[in-house]
């Protein structure tokens, strides 16, 4: 469902609550309606009267809360599909999660509402939806087509019965009764007591190959697959011999060999003494009917692992970013504590850093899946030693293997120049760093071994690479899954470790992109063993030498800099006023787009513009634009905090000389300034 088409109703006593919503909303969604109420009755009326696509519900209110209102909505027919997302401020109070799902809730968010959370919960309740209602209009649709065509078959079959009733004296009832086989667009079969075929009608014929002549005598068995159980072919010939009608399925087989699907009502013809004398057969072929329904319960399938999956993305992301913003806000917290001896400070930071780079590790595990899903990630070939990157890979997870008191080793299996190859060695690293890391991770106790051999790969020599744990293992069923992205070997929750499910997601893509493939071999409970092959391209190639000179000298060969800084946080304007102060004689400031095209007019001897991206009353791409129509020489440096894919090329389209994404290094910043200024 596209933004335009989305209809929201927020429910909330608080007035700036719904404001604030409304607001969020219109951010994240900017071509959806949102409906605002007050009070539970009047959210159900408008909700009655507007049909929203989503519900957005606040737990505590007066006169009726939360729970009730969604009660009310789920018991209403009209209303009962729509889905219901709590809002509460309650985020620890795992009564109130529950409360809320046994009221009917399908999704829960803590206040204050994180932005991004909010929209994908938003469009995960809209796609639940929309899969929910075309299954439904599929289902009904079915319903209401098997309901016509039974009462059609059995009201055909009761003609047939009425009018062989007077076979032998009603020639015109015979006549009419002739006219309606004929033509009929199902299947009609008249057999003798003892199952013998005597009639069958031109549709038959046509349908299963068979000629009337090649069928007549035969008994009806000739057609079936031997598919129907014994039971209910017991079942079958028990209610026709007794005078009943029996209706049922079963799957037969056409002269060509092809099998076919046909709902069937075999009905008993009985003389005057109530003996049965023939059978009548009316069979409508339902292959694609079927077909349409095992389709329609693949989708239903699909859509509850969805579900599944969503909910477990959602708590894993949840808990992947509330954990490091813990860290990050509860030390910086402690930092204002007096009396902090030294130590403590340094470990305080120590652990703010950690928190930020696991926060900077899953953004761009997310940026890095999306490059890989847009056709947008290259691929870059140099010269690689294969041991120096093994020895690389153990000396930076070495500490973690430590810590939980498990044996790390690595096995090489080449020397000297055997061990050079040609790869992307970035995305190696990547690779090998990912199942290393997911090793020690799954592992509680035991060892961790990884290395690689050369195979022969249909006549081609190739590298087959291998991490092996003695971890926790991973179920058959899942060694597949594992490398789709957002998948855990277990998305219950109650094995899921630390992580947003997209490592092996981005080694698998990477594995590829390198020319080889990989794979898992393991059993729960004894452990793991990832492998991957990469083709081996041992030529050297030639040597290039990347030489980086001491910082203080490249700062010391730049000329001092007039420095427009364009930031409209202050967190970040003082982060680059620290970093760029080096550089600067007179440093400039300007907190929106407006502001900094005034400071370029009246200041055109700027060296640098510091340019940010996102701000009020006119954005960077547009500052840039209209600089540009007169000052083409400014050095302008684009700064953004999206850091998504297309982000250097509108930076560059809009005029900027480069591009670098929040959080920014000191180092990156200082190379980029270096790259324009150096003497």
């Amino acid at each position: 469902m596209e933004n335009k088409n989305i209809k929201i109703l927020a429910i909330d006593d608080n007035r700036d609550n719904l404001i604030s919503i409304k607001a969020i909303i219109s951010e994240v969604l900017p071509q959806s309606f949102v409906y605002t109420e007050l009070s539970g009755q009047r959210g159900i009326e408008t909700a009655r009267y507007n049909d929203p696509d989503v519900i957005l519900l606040d737990i505590v209110m007066p006169g009726m809360d939360g729970y009730h209102v969604c009660k009310k909505i789920k018991a209403d027919e009209q209303l009962s599909e729509i889905p219901v997302i709590f809002l509460t401020a309650l985020n620890g109070d795992k009564h109130s999660r529950i409360l809320a799902l046994e009221a009917g809730g399908e999704a829960f968010l803590a206040k204050p509402v994180d932005s991004t959370e909010l929209k994908a919960q938003i469009l995960a309740m809209l796609k639940i939806r929309e899969a929910a209602k075309y299954k439904r209009d599929k289902r009904l649709q079915l319903e209401e087509l098997v309901q016509k065509r039974t009462e059609e078959l059995k009201n055909a079959n009761t003609a047939a019965l009425n009018l062989l009733e007077d076979l032998n004296t009603e020639k015109e009832k015979l006549k009419l009764l002739n006219h309606a086989v004929e033509a009929s667009s199902v299947s009609v079969i008249i057999t003798d007591a003892l199952g013998h075929i005597h009639y069958v009608n031109p549709y038959f014929t046509e349908h299963t190959g068979y000629s009337s002549e090649e069928v007549f005598g035969k008994r009806l068995r000739m057609l079936n697959t031997g598919k129907l159980s014994v039971s209910d072919h017991e079942e079958l010939w028990s209610a026709i011999l007794s005078g009943k009608e029996w209706v049922g399925e079963y799957q037969n087989r056409k002269k060509n060999g092809e099998l076919y699907w046909e709902n069937a009502v075999i009905s008993p013809i009985l003389n005057s003494k109530g003996k049965v004398i023939n059978f009548v057969a009316i069979n409508e072929d339902i292959t694609e009917k079927k077909k349409i329904l095992e389709e329609l319960l693949v989708a239903k399938e699909k859509a509850e692992e969805s579900d599944r999956l969503k909910s477990a993305f959602l708590a894993n992301m949840s808990h992947e970013i509330r954990t490091p913003m813990n860290g990050i806000l509860g030390f910086a917290s402690l930092l204002k504590e007096p009396k902090l001896s030294g130590e403590q400070q340094q470990k305080y930071i120590q652990i703010i850093e950690k928190s930020g780079a696991r926060m900077l590790n899953i953004i761009n595990d997310i940026v890095n899946i999306s490059k890989i899903e847009s056709g947008l990630m290259d691929v870059h070939l140099s010269e690689m030693n294969l041991n120096t990157q093994l020895q690389f890979v153990y000396d930076v997870l070495k500490l973690d293997a430590d810590h939980k008191k498990l044996n790390l080793s690595f096995n090489c299996g080449f020397t000297g120049e055997e061990a050079i190859i040609q790869t992307d060695s970035e995305k190696f690293y990547g690779i090998l760093f990912n199942l290393v890391k997911n090793a020690i991770k799954y592992t509680d106790s035991g060892a961790i071994e990884f290395g690689y051999n050369i195979v022969d790969t249909q006549g081609h020599a190739s590298l087959r690479f291998y991490v092996k744990d003695t971890g926790i293992g991973i179920p058959k069923n899942r060694q597949e899954v594992i490398f789709e992205r957002f998948i855990q070997a277990d998305i219950s929750d109650k094995m899921a470790r630390q992580g947003a499910g997209l490592g092996l997601a981005i080694s698998k893509a990477y594995v590829e992109m390198l020319g080889g493939k990989i794979w898992v071999e393991s059993e729960v409970g004894k452990g793991s063993t990832f492998y991957f092959t990469l083709p081996y391209q041992a030529e050297p190639a030639p040597e290039t030498i990347c030489q980086q000179g001491d910082p203080l000298e490249q700062c010391n060969a730049i000329r001092k800099l007039k420095i427009l800084m364009v930031e409209d946080d202050e967190v970040s304007e003082m982060l680059l006023d620290e970093t760029v102060k080096m550089f600067g004689k007179e440093i400039l400031k300007a907190r929106t787009g407006v502001e900094a095209v005034e400071a370029c007019r009246n200041n055109p001897d700027i060296d640098l513009i510091l340019m940010d991206i996102q701000m009020p009353e006119m954005g960077g791409y547009e500052a840039t634009r209209q600089i540009r129509q007169f000052n083409k020489e400014v050095v302008i440096i684009a700064q953004t905090a999206y850091g998504l894919t297309g982000d250097r090329e509108k930076s560059i389209g809009a005029g900027c000389n480069d591009y670098i994404a929040k959080p920014i290094t000191k180092i990156g910043l200082q190379a980029l300034i270096h790259k324009y200024f150096r003497k």
